[in-house]
């Protein structure tokens, strides 16, 4: 599914992707585009052995406090883990 892209800087862009989550890339002088990420404010305590809780941003500058991150730092947003390439702490 593609999600409209706003340009928010020279070299930021951002979207909003199912269930209000937010992501950013750069962008590079020479028209590249870096991964879309997530933007991590901070972790919680582990819920379970080898899972816990981070907090995302989302649309309107609100979080989900709850996302759930593994031991491999990944975390799962819409029923989809992301490895650490897709979000930025």
């Amino acid at each position: 599914m593609r999600y409209p892209i706003e340009r928010v800087s020279d070299n930021w862009e951002r979207r909003i992707v199912k269930n209000g989550y937010v992501q950013h890339r750069e962008v590079l002088r020479n028209g590249t585009h870096g991964e879309w990420q997530f933007y991590i404010s901070g972790f919680g305590p582990m819920v379970e052995v080898g899972t816990g809780r981070c907090t995302v941003l989302m649309e309107g500058g609100s979080y989900d406090h709850s996302v759930p991150i593994d031991a491999d730092n990944r975390i799962k947003i819409n029923g989809r883990w992301y490895d650490r390439r897709c979000w930025d702490h």
